[in-house]
């Protein structure tokens, strides 16, 4: 139980980081472009984006907890695959937003 608690606080760590990272650099990013040209995508983008970035969040944590006993370094792919989750879910949340 110690090593699953372990594992979930260092996947909420990183997810956050990857979090603020993409804000930032999504928010920098918008004001340096002239033409915002991935804001022009079809709702249908932001929709398989986010439905993919659900996936890989729910299946990364789902991994997590089938083996609770895993050390960190065989938990590490499923930390980055969360965390890759969170930050495609946080770039097309901003983009629909801005739509």
């Amino acid at each position: 139980m110690k090593q699953l608690y372990k594992t979930l606080l260092v996947t909420s760590s990183v997810s956050l980081f990857i979090i603020i990272v993409a804000v930032f650099v999504q928010l920098n990013g918008a004001k340096v472009i002239v033409l915002q040209c991935s804001y022009l995508d079809p709702w249908i983008i932001d929709a398989l984006a986010f439905l993919a970035a659900v996936f890989l969040i729910i299946e990364g944590y789902a991994r997590i907890f089938e083996h609770p006993t895993a050390s960190l370094s065989r938990q590490s792919t499923r930390i980055i695959r969360v965390a890759f989750g969170f930050a495609i879910l946080t770039l097309h949340i901003i983009q629909v937003m801005h739509k």
